[in-house]
């Protein structure tokens, strides 16, 4: 299911959609997927579209093309160093073709195969050092979300991270004069304005791109109008923010019942007459453990997308030159 107003590009949704059908077997190693002409028609969307989204899984490794034959599920690997490393464009093939440009010109200046390995690795290991000691504050409207974006982050970038949300900088809680210590601020389009307002000049502000879990969005979509659905969250934030995205894609008839800031067994009591229970990612051990089998958790969190997390490491990389400065 695509969800028009959701805000999200429709091809990152279609790319979803192959992906949980993956994780979840409907698709398996070596399966044959649909043409971009059946999955257009389908999820009646454009075909152009269809094509956009199986291209990134092509590059990604998800997928594979066979001359002739169609477009398949590939063989996945855990290992991001291997997975995807023999598809032309991908981004270790591009990264490697770097390295052994870089390699040539070094060589040419008089120095061994050995000795350029050394001074790679002495630089990366300064820079490593660099970047951790630099402060990022990450801002958005829930607390929640703040704490999955640390997460996300805190796997490709090790620095200090604080957490802020929005309600902390607009009520003064968390002052102009802290933000402007921190090295960077990142925070979301939807908040960009209001904290620039408040930061006032200067270029530490970056704005990252941020998805929604598209699964737990189709299912909210699918439910029935008057459907009541636990809410379980560690601030009632999370569910005004949730509430905000129901209506933004016409399913403001759901009623949500809010379980904020409890434990285990007043967790189970709370969503014990619901069918549908929705937990922030955070919460989510928590729902599963206090949940009966036949209740549906949806699990729900925005994250950063991948192109936002590559340029937020290589803008950390750009403050850590100039904190040496």
């Amino acid at each position: 299911m695509i969800v028009q107003k959701l805000g999200v590009p429709i091809y990152l949704q279609v790319k979803a959609h192959i992906l949980d059908k993956i994780k979840t077997g409907y698709y398996k190693h070596g399966d044959k997927l649909p043409t971009e002409r059946q999955l257009s028609e389908q999820l009646g969307i454009s075909r152009n579209t269809v094509s956009a989204a199986y291209k990134e899984l092509l590059l990604e490794g998800v997928l594979e093309a066979q001359q002739g034959r169609g477009t398949f599920v590939r063989e996945q690997t855990a290992d991001p160093m291997v997975a995807g490393a023999d598809i032309a464009g991908s981004r270790l093939e591009r990264a490697l073709k770097v390295i052994d440009a870089a390699m040539l010109q070094v060589v040419e200046f008089g120095f061994t195969v050995e000795q350029f390995a050394a001074l790679v690795a002495i630089r990366a290991k300064e820079k490593e050092f660099a970047v951790r000691a630099l402060r990022v504050a990450v801002i958005d409207c829930t607390f929640e979300y703040v704490e999955r974006f640390v997460a996300q982050l805190g796997q490709v970038a090790k620095v200090h991270f604080e957490a802020v949300t929005l309600a902390d900088v607009l009520t003064g809680i968390v002052k102009p004069e802290f933000l402007a210590a921190c090295d960077l601020i990142v925070t979301t389009m939807e908040h960009q304005a209001a904290i620039a307002e408040r930061l006032g000049s200067g270029n530490k502000l970056m704005v990252v791109a941020t998805t929604p879990n598209l699964e737990a969005v189709i299912k909210l979509a699918r439910l029935a109008a008057g459907t009541e659905v636990a809410v379980v969250a560690k601030t009632r934030e999370f569910v005004t923010a949730l509430n905000r995205l129901l209506a933004k894609i016409g399913c403001s008839g759901l009623v949500l019942n809010p379980c904020v800031g409890q434990g285990g067994e007043q967790v189970k009591q709370c969503i014990a007459h619901h069918k549908v229970v929705v937990t922030a990612d955070s919460m989510h051990s928590i729902v599963r453990q206090a949940a009966g089998a036949d209740q549906d958790i949806i699990t729900f969190y925005y994250e950063i997308d991948q192109g936002s997390l590559q340029q937020v490491i290589s803008r950390l990389v750009t403050e850590s030159d100039k904190a040496k400065e």
